[in-house]
């Protein structure tokens, strides 16, 4: 299913590279014909906004949105693992299932950075992709929740992934995150303070994240089917 991997492109960093090919990625979606026609036709023109945007807006814009606080962090286990040690286990089960696929990751690649883990589910046989992504549709719903609060049209990807899978969305998740997010100071001097003040995975566990009712039960594909695909 090369619509997870288009997606986890149009939520990569903005380059002119990825300017260029977006022509190709329309192509794809078109041709999978995976979303509803409505869905569908807003996802290819947020495509075409963003092909013809001045890069320079775009990325200042994607730095913002998704680099400058953790509300939109797009490293999936931030939101309900925070920088416990349990995030850390997480990561390494992920690391293995990315491994069963054939993608290797670089020391520099964190494994439940978005677009990554979408190339992941690129790489599984449909039913198990669905179901993989729906094991963290919560906290897609939840971002998408944000991105609509604040007006950005990247909302549009998520709620294409939230219909990519039949998992029902925990709504009592999104409405806490709203709520913490509305709590939450961004601005720099609140972040360089938490950085300062907040150690890294700290042993606390879960008892910390007051959002996290799913939080401990991913299975990433608990049967999951190898394929030879390399990256």
């Amino acid at each position: 299913m090369k619509t997870f991997k288009i997606l986890g492109l149009l939520l990569s960093y903005p380059t002119e590279e990825l300017q260029d090919n977006m022509r190709s990625l329309s192509a794809v979606l078109a041709a999978e014909n995976l979303l509803p026609s409505k869905l569908q036709r807003a996802l290819i023109n947020f495509i075409d906004r963003l092909a013809s945007r001045n890069l320079l807006k775009a990325q200042e814009d994607y730095v913002s949105l998704f680099d400058r606080g953790r509300g939109c962090s797009l490293y999936l286990f931030e939101h309900i693992h925070g920088e416990s040690r349990d995030r850390g286990q997480a990561m390494v089960d992920l690391i293995d299932h990315y491994k069963e696929k054939g993608l290797n990751l670089t020391a520099k690649e964190l494994p439940d950075y978005l677009p990554l883990f979408l190339e992941f589910l690129a790489l599984c046989p449909p039913e198990e992709a669905q179901e993989t992504l729906g094991d963290v549709v919560h906290i897609i719903a939840a971002i998408g929740a944000k991105l609509k609060k604040r007006d950005s049209d990247y909302r549009i990807i998520f709620l294409a992934l939230s219909k990519l899978t039949d998992a029902k969305i925990d709504k009592g998740f999104v409405e806490t995150a709203l709520i913490e997010d509305d709590a939450r100071d961004d601005s720099p001097e609140a972040l360089d303070k938490e950085w300062e003040e907040t150690p890294a995975f700290d042993g606390i566990g879960d008892a910390a994240c007051v959002s996290c009712p799913s939080a401990g039960t991913y299975n990433f594909g608990s049967d999951p089917v190898e394929q030879k695909q390399v990256r």
